[in-house]
């Protein structure tokens, strides 16, 4: 067993796993929902702009669109990259606490299938960017009162 995956809690591997499974689980129906969002927001952006701010059909690409842009885009990429390493976490997991055994196909992340969260975290992160960023872009696009 490789020595950066502790011994199951209580030494029962397979409710140990099943534990691990739900968590995760959880953690990935979070990513899923990330990543709607952030598609949704890139979409409803452009939507917001040609129907909100009066920009007749014209939207203007400044800076803080780009960055909500892209912070979405990364937050989407993030959020499924989460999903798939959520799955190698357990895949090791079970591996390492011998429920079950690796079909012999090519492990590739490694370190980020024993440790997912900085994906996550980057989700997270570059989600609240892009939001951010398209508050300051959509103040600076409304129409006076």
């Amino acid at each position: 067993m490789p020595p950066f995956l502790p011994d199951p809690p209580g030494g029962d591997a397979h409710k140990a796993l099943e534990e691990e499974r739900h968590i995760m689980g959880a953690y990935s129906e979070t990513a899923k929902t990330y990543s709607q969002l952030s598609l949704g927001a890139l979409v409803l952006s452009i939507t917001f702009f040609e129907k909100v701010a009066n920009t007749r059909g014209q939207v203007t690409v400044d800076p803080p669109l780009l960055i909500a842009w892209v912070g979405w885009l990364l937050s989407t990429v993030a959020g499924a990259f989460y999903q798939y390493l959520a799955v190698r976490f357990l895949e090791a997991r079970g591996e390492a606490w011998g429920v079950m055994t690796r079909t012999g196909h090519p492990q590739w992340f490694g370190w980020l299938s024993d440790h997912p969260w900085p994906v996550y975290a980057a989700m997270l992160a570059s989600f609240a960017a892009g939001s951010l960023a398209f508050v300051i872009a959509g103040l600076k696009h409304l129409p006076q009162l």
